[in-house]
């Protein structure tokens, strides 16, 4: 009989307790989302499937962010690659933009081939994803995701140098004319021919066509004058131009009409234009956001320092600096680092130089290098605390406003303040956030921001996948947990045993206990 009570005790205590997880990320109470229908990267509808039985894991990203998206999305992806091909079956991710104005399809193919990734990318109209934020409990502030991509100034970019005797040398991001021509002509696959005289560098020939020996004719530089909206010689030479004033350049024989070239894309970070003498259709150029790959290239260019970088199917790699190249034995290699605005610290990138766009602050160094004595590529003037202690500044003047820490916001009205979130609605704007949901389509698990390691939102899957018996989790019987006949005998005893005299041994209204008769 003590056997059976005992046993009945632990049985309704773990039926009270039900199973347990612990979840690495912010665990939530909340009801499901609501159904809704977006268009894919494929320009495909997409719906929300609610009759699944699977995982997923849903997050939220525009294709201009500079930072925190592409490393999310690489996050991501090696969370992606940690889940067995099991697990994969039950696990559904889903990217969805918060900026649909700018993300189209098109826009969202190409980034998500850029990160490698080929789960739904979902966009649509602002009415469509309005009640869609609301229902994952999102606030999408525009003017911060605008103030942020606006308030990009590659001038104000820079690259910072550290050799193997630890010395450093930070240059700044200029670009000139010269610099921009043999970028894109390389991104074009065209050969240059330049000539470097007292007067400056002259382009000679474009991809094998030069211009000839009598003078007939020559490449002229052509700039497009946005107040005129007309494209006009350009009075410098290619080496004396800004691009950052003047991003848009066209080369054409002098003897050709200059009315044959189209006005170039304004939305471009900068496009070159190519008439040839033939005069068949001009070709076009263009870089649509600037990456780690411009800044080092024109930093170091533009300073007189060699550089080689490669560029294979994976993308551009760096191979040596000053003429340094990292040995055969792989002793070190050339690292790249990104500036923690928020921490003040290097952080190592996780991605490569094509996949940082709109860069601030990068370095280059040997991966032998201690990275905590890499100098700082901004030192504060005032030493006032900014953001409270909890972002960093952006924009100057009015715009000027805090870009918050994951899980601070800012307070009330004050865009100069951060404080500490206290509810489960989360702000997208330079920061972002991750859900994952149950077949419910309740969203269990958030994480914030871009700071958090693959591994441990990978953890939370996995907890969330053996809890609904998913991904080749079989269901376990709870420990303890006795088979139903015992269940049922133990239960009729204590009802048998319910109807007895209960006989207590010891003292009854001062009476002894004697021994039995």
């Amino acid at each position: 009989m003590a056997f059976c009570r005992t046993g009945a005790v632990l049985l309704f205590t773990l039926l009270l307790l039900g199973p347990v997880g612990a979840y690495k990320g912010s665990q939530l109470s909340r009801g499901p989302v609501d159904g809704f229908q977006l268009t894919d990267q494929a320009n495909e509808p997409y719906s929300f499937d609610f009759d699944s039985e699977g995982v997923v894991v849903a997050s939220f990203i525009f294709t201009r962010c500079p930072d925190v998206c592409p490393v999310l999305t690489q996050s991501l992806k090696s969370v992606d690659q940690m889940l067995s091909e099991r697990e994969r079956e039950d696990v559904t991710f889903v990217s969805i933009t918060v900026d649909p104005e700018h993300d189209t399809p098109e826009r969202l193919a190409a980034y998500a081939e850029l990160h490698g990734v080929a789960w739904p990318h979902l966009t649509g109209t602002v009415e469509e994803l309005e009640p869609v934020w609301a229902t994952f409990g999102l606030v999408v502030q525009k003017a911060v995701i605008e103030a942020h991509i606006m308030a990009y100034q590659p001038g104000e970019a820079s690259l910072t140098v550290v050799d193997l005797n630890n010395s450093s040398q930070q240059n700044m991001f200029t670009l000139n004319g010269g610099t921009a021509t043999t970028l894109m002509a390389e991104q074009a696959n065209w050969t240059l021919n330049i000539s470097s005289s007292e007067f400056g560098r002259m382009l000679v020939g474009i991809n094998g066509t030069d211009s000839p020996d009598d003078g007939s004719w020559y490449w002229e530089l052509n700039l497009w004058n946005e107040s005129a909206n007309a494209w006009q010689a350009s009075e410098v030479g290619m080496d004396g131009i800004d691009v950052f004033e003047q991003p848009h350049l066209a080369w054409l024989p002098s003897i050709a009409n200059r009315s044959s070239l189209p006005a170039p894309n304004e939305n471009r970070a900068m496009s070159m234009t190519v008439l040839w003498p033939n005069q068949t259709s001009p070709e076009v150029v263009d870089v649509e956001e600037w990456t780690a790959y411009h800044l080092t290239e024109a930093a170091l260019g533009t300073n007189d320092i060699n550089v080689t970088i490669e560029d294979s199917s994976y993308g551009h790699y760096l191979t040596s600096i000053d003429d340094v190249s990292a040995p055969e034995d792989s002793a070190w290699w050339w690292s790249l680092y990104v500036w923690n605005e928020s921490q003040a610290v290097w952080d190592l990138s996780p991605v490569g130089m094509d996949d940082i766009t709109n860069p601030h602050h990068l370095a280059w160094a040997p991966s032998s290098v201690n990275v905590s004595t890499l100098p700082s590529p901004v030192q504060s003037e005032t030493g006032e605390e900014i953001c409270n202690g909890h972002g960093w500044h952006m924009g100057s003047g009015d715009a000027m406003h805090c870009m918050c820490d994951s899980g601070y916001t800012w307070a009330e009205d004050d865009r100069l303040s951060c404080v500490s979130e206290t509810n489960e609605e989360y702000t997208v704007g330079h920061s972002t956030i991750v859900y994952i949901l149950n077949p419910a389509r309740e969203p269990v698990v958030a994480w914030a921001g871009d700071d958090w390691r693959p591994e441990d939102l990978a953890a939370d899957i996995h907890e969330l996948l053996e809890k609904e018996s998913l991904g080749g989790y079989e269901p376990e019987m709870t420990p303890g947990f006795l088979p139903s006949g015992v269940v049922l005998a133990c239960f009729l005893a204590i009802v048998v045993s319910s109807r007895q005299p209960l006989t207590i041994k010891g003292e009854a209204k001062g009476e002894k206990t004697g021994p039995p008769a």
